[in-house]
């Protein structure tokens, strides 16, 4: 996703000026607030890589943006929050916090996906369970409402396990922590945050992957915005699928920058990261079925207020 977490986030809520496009003379423009994760208070992930290319400035500039303001959060419901507050314009976010998001308002417009194919990993403490079922009268940490907490959810249901196996709401660094001290017995992360603590002898107990399930990246924003910019959804797709086909075409040097960027070594990322999560169309089909598989799993969870159609919010033709 836009703004997929390589490694455990402090929380901060900065606002930073990151961008600020030549203006092309448009007397409509106006600054994009962006709001997103972020390990460093930059933009990180692709949404990184395309603004320090150039990538969003340029093609943004279509929609009348003639700067850009990033917001940043621990987590993605931390921002879907904030856009529903009208602090940010647009979200980069998980699936589950874009899903609950438009349960809960049916003004929430789906922009984009940015990333799909993405995979998240159970990770237990040292010298605890190796499998699944050892979790049982246990508990599993990820923040409520985020992709890692449905993760959490959906691993548990795979194996048969619901209500053996209790979700606590637990920010990512603290559960990271708990999990070195042995006061926690397994937690949710991904990408290098993974291959880091796999390499330090934490065993991977199961994975979103080894169900066959995915995850993807979505970028939301309230229909009031996109009526008042009416260019501004294909301007954002352009943008989205620009940078992805440039993360594709330079991938190793996306690597590199995503490992200095995030303090961590090159070899995590490499093999937490590969080329097919990043989509060169705003809404692939393999996309729009992780999309909907991860809605169909929340709503017969109960996490939605109200049920939709994933396809219709996406304009997808069925």
């Amino acid at each position: 996703m836009f703004s997929r977490i390589l490694r455990a986030a402090m929380a901060l809520a900065i606002v930073a000026t990151a961008v600020a496009c030549s203006n092309s003379g448009d007397s409509k423009a106006f600054t994009l607030r962006i709001g997103a994760t972020s390990v460093t208070g930059t933009p990180a992930g692709s949404l990184g890589w395309g603004d320090r290319q150039g990538i969003l400035a340029e093609k943004l500039k279509a929609a009348g943006v003639d700067k850009i303001e990033y917001s940043f959060f621990q987590s993605g419901s931390d921002v879907v929050s904030a856009l529903v507050a009208g602090a940010v314009d647009v979200a980069a976010v998980g699936d589950n916090p874009a899903l609950r998001a438009r349960s809960r308002d049916p003004k929430v417009v789906i922009l984009s996906l940015d990333s799909i194919n993405g995979d998240n990993q159970l990770v237990g403490a040292k010298g605890g369970p190796t499998d699944i079922r050892g979790l049982i009268g246990k508990t599993i940490t990820a923040p409520q409402g985020t992709i890692r907490d449905r993760t959490a959810r959906q691993l548990i249901d795979a194996a048969g396990l619901t209500g053996q196996i209790q979700v606590r709401d637990v920010p990512t660094p603290e559960s990271i922590a708990g999990l070195s001290s042995g006061q926690i017995d397994a937690t949710i992360v991904s990408g290098a945050s993974a291959v880091e603590l796999q390499e330090k002898g934490f065993p991977i107990i199961d994975s979103l992957a080894r169900h066959g399930f995915g995850s993807t990246g979505a970028n939301i924003a309230l229909s009031s915005f996109t009526e008042a910019h009416p260019g501004f959804r294909d301007a954002w797709q352009d943008a989205v699928t620009a940078v992805n086909r440039n993360i594709a075409e330079n991938f190793d040097d996306y690597l590199h920058w995503v490992a200095d960027t995030d303090g961590t070594k090159f070899e995590y990322v490499q093999k937490s990261t590969r080329v097919e999560e990043f989509n060169t169309e705003p809404f692939p089909e393999a996309g729009i079925d992780q999309l909907e598989a991860a809605y169909n799993f929340l709503n017969a969870d109960g996490s939605f207020d109200n049920e939709y159609s994933v396809r219709d919010w996406v304009g997808a033709k069925s």
